[in-house]
């Protein structure tokens, strides 16, 4: 399986996958309940970090840890504080004229700067949003975040050890899978760490696919095996899905980028705009009332409608000029060694 650069339908198969955290928030932001496929938000995210492993163990085979982590942080940190500041100056005392109410300015500010490093510690402001389903919280999509971050820094370690290739990789995601499975099942598990071994068994997946990339099969017959593996670990109980889906669904999501001829998003690439952006305008429409007049399901569309063009901004006014940046810090260096020349092609 080859995914060359822009050649594939990866960055097209992201943009879905944020679809369907928006349409998952768009019932939860009206409702405070889940929708009609209640694991979609969960399947979209698993396979956001499945993807990442893949293109992450790549990127990290090329260059060292500076310019490696320089990169990463470019890719996260600009957008994340433009959704702070359109959150805090825009969105939330927009919402206050709904609700007749005075905006708290200072609380703004202070959700800017306390939420700045990636972490959420500060969920409202003032008081707002008020009157929704989940108040006082105008973001819930970036809870993912940190976790991303943090496999960045922890595979890039083990990236760069020689001993780690293939097999250590496998062990690694048959690890994460195994602790998920005993949380899953048992309830086991302190505050993130539910949340940290099951994100992290799929980027795990992701990376030993990396190391694999060479002799995956690419015939209709493997991508269908791996799709009804998927679906029929989602129909069975979470904790079975969580022992067999990592591996299937980076699979099965990188055969689809290799094999789809769609170029949505092959060099614009608004995915993480719509991740993050979403959820603040739907609290927002939710604050009007939007969702009791035109009902949910016209709801979920008018939330991607009205989202994707606010991704769009933040690609051209945010993430595509801080990209550019990327040069000041030059690859150089040693990359990390992953594994032995003679077993593994060049890396893409």
């Amino acid at each position: 399986m080859r995914l060359d650069d822009r050649d594939n339908a990866l960055n097209a198969i992201r943009l879905l996958l944020a679809i369907f955290v928006v349409v998952d928030h768009s019932y939860k932001a009206a409702t405070g309940r889940p929708g009609p496929w209640a694991h979609m938000g969960d399947f979209a995210v698993e396979g956001f970090f499945a993807i990442s492993g893949y293109l992450i163990a790549g990127s990290r085979a090329r260059m060292a840890m500076g310019p490696f982590l320089w990169r990463r942080a470019l890719r996260l940190m600009p957008a994340y504080w433009a959704l702070l500041l359109l959150t805090a100056l825009v969105v939330a005392p927009l919402s206050t004229v709904f609700t007749r109410s005075a905006y708290d300015w200072a609380s703004g500010a202070g959700y800017v700067v306390n939420n700045s490093l990636l972490v959420t510690t500060q969920m409202g402001i003032g008081g707002t949003p008020e009157g929704v389903a989940y108040f006082g919280l105008w973001n819930a999509s970036t809870w993912s975040l940190p976790f991303e971050a943090a496999a960045y820094v922890l595979f890039a370690l083990l990236l760069a050890m020689p001993a780690f290739g293939r097999r250590a990789a496998a062990v690694v995601c048959l690890a994460l899978s195994a602790a998920t499975v005993v949380q899953s099942a048992t309830g086991v598990g302190v505050n993130v760490t539910p949340d940290l071994t099951r994100l992290w068994s799929f980027f795990a997946a992701g990376v030993l696919l990396w190391f694999l990339r060479e002799r995956l099969p690419l015939s209709g017959l493997a991508g269908a095996g791996a799709g009804g593996l998927v679906v029929g670990a989602l129909v069975l109980d979470r904790a079975i899905y969580f022992a067999i889906a990592p591996v299937a669904v980076a699979f099965l999501l990188l055969w689809l980028g290799a094999r789809l001829s769609i170029r949505v998003g092959a060099r614009n690439d608004i995915s993480y705009g719509v991740y993050l952006f979403a959820f603040p305008i739907q609290q927002l429409m939710a604050v009007a009332g939007v969702p009791e007049a035109i009902g949910l399901e016209w709801f979920a569309v008018l939330s991607v409608a009205v989202t994707v063009p606010v991704a769009w901004a933040s690609w051209l006014l945010v993430e595509r000029p801080a990209m550019r940046l990327r040069r000041l810090v030059p690859v150089g260096g040693l990359p990390a060694p992953v594994v032995p020349v003679e077993t593994v092609a060049p890396a893409q």
